[in-house]
């Protein structure tokens, strides 16, 4: 009996790897292996940045496909497949109104670089700077260098979140898409562009659809993914948003892996 899907997907944070950042590499292997014996494309979905994503995936990493940056940048085996960025007079009054009329300060997934404020605190440097490995510190947002963006990310003041989310929805309004990705962070991408378009684009290039796909996540960055999927599972741990659109919850958590569990289970059983 073969498996009832030909694709699979699934988010990192919170999803597919511990809160620590790890996983189980040689579990991970086996099962992609015995994927690839049955023609399964495996693809890797996140906000995060493309160079952040392989890090997890060092002996791996040329197996995979990537769709990063929320569905803006896909890669595969180092080549980019997609590249969409915010129009760029619109992510520059997005950096103005965070930094001057929100007090924020952003982080900035570009084309060349990520662009990450050198004045935060030190943990939240720390952070930053994980997930933006190929960065460059920034002083003062004035002095970007010229660089065009996949999406601009935030963390939210806790106290006012609704507020602040307001205010640039009021103010943007369909100029941007505006997502919570998790633990207050806020992506800034381009309008009608997430994790199931570019997911859509790569199924439909392989003459399959979200018929013969499984999708996991665990936040409102990968609602339209987990709708788009025949099978999308929302995981033990997942937020309000990610769980109303899925048709499947995972038993175990990011913590217990709850992917590779779910990834076995169908394997062994073959559906």
């Amino acid at each position: 009996m073969s498996l009832p899907f030909q694709a699979v997907t699934f988010d990192m944070d919170a999803t597919f790897v511990h809160d620590d950042k790890s996983y189980d590499h040689a579990r991970f292997e086996r099962i992609l292996s015995q994927l690839e014996d049955q023609g399964v494309k495996v693809i890797v979905s996140s906000g995060n940045q493309y160079e952040c994503l392989t890090n997890y995936f060092p002996d791996t990493k040329e197996r995979l496909y990537f769709v990063s940056e929320n569905g803006a940048h896909v890669v595969y085996q180092g080549q980019d497949l997609v590249q969409t960025t915010v129009e760029q007079a619109v992510a520059d009054e997005v950096i103005r109104f965070l930094c001057n009329d929100l007090k924020l300060t952003p982080s900035l997934s570009g084309v060349k670089h990520g662009y990450v404020y050198a004045k935060l605190p030190a943990a939240t440097l720390k952070r930053q700077q994980f997930y933006f490995p190929n960065h460059v510190l920034v002083d003062d947002y004035k002095d970007l260098p010229a660089d065009r963006y996949y999406q601009l990310s935030f963390l939210l003041d806790p106290a006012k979140v609704d507020e602040q989310l307001a205010a640039l929805q009021d103010h943007f309004g369909n100029q941007v898409r505006i997502t919570p990705s998790g633990n207050g962070s806020v992506d800034v991408t381009v309008p009608g562009i997430n994790k199931a378009t570019a997911l859509n684009d790569l199924l439909s290039s392989w003459g399959l659809s979200g018929a013969d796909l499984i999708a996991f996540g665990d936040g409102g960055n990968d609602a339209e993914m987990l709708k788009l999927a025949k099978f999308g599972y929302a995981m033990k741990n997942a937020g309000p948003v990610a769980i109303a659109a899925a048709n499947h919850l995972t038993a175990l958590d990011n913590n217990h892996d709850g992917v590779l569990a779910v990834l076995e289970d169908y394997l062994t059983n073959q559906g």
